[in-house]
């Protein structure tokens, strides 16, 4: 599903097509220039929402939320740090930390490329965009050429 295309927009909707609640708290990009964590316009950063000043609800029109897989690095052939990339998957997972074997991982914020197969890492952290919870795990996550996770876990490196 995706917000409408013109017309009233409203956050009660923003928050739905996230995933949470319709009457979550909803500041659009809270009080600096900078999205701030929690607001609409940092929630929807992987979905294409312009993230510099001034915000608008318009800024939604059209979009469709995805999930977003941040600081993954998968090439560790040379000396860290790695660089990092971020990857999307489909909004109804929820957070990172819910992904699961089975679940299917993209290159694109559109859903339309999938990962090639290869083993993907990520940090842990507290951040809705990490797999693993703590900050002393790393993730593992083996996808295949369809870009469908087939192993993932959290470990201490």
């Amino acid at each position: 599903m995706s917000l409408p295309s013109s017309g009233e927009i409203k956050a009660s909707q923003i928050n739905t097509e996230a995933g949470r609640s319709s009457n979550a708290e909803a500041p659009l990009s809270g009080s600096s220039s900078t999205p701030q964590a929690g607001s609409l316009v940092k929630i929807y950063e992987g979905a294409g929402v312009d993230q510099s000043a001034p915000h608008s609800y318009s800024e939604f029109y059209g979009i469709t939320y995805v999930g977003v897989l941040s600081d993954v690095f998968y090439d560790t052939s040379g000396n860290p740090p790695y660089p990092t990339y971020t990857y999307y998957y489909d909004s109804s997972i929820g957070d990172a930390s819910n992904l699961d074997v089975g679940d299917t991982v993209y290159s694109n914020a559109q859903l339309t490329t999938t990962l090639p197969a290869d083993t993907y890492y990520q940090a842990g952290s507290s951040a809705s965009t990490t797999h693993c919870s703590t900050v002393q795990y790393l993730m593992s996550m083996t996808v295949n050429s369809s870009g469908v996770i087939t192993n993932i876990l959290c470990g201490q490196p």
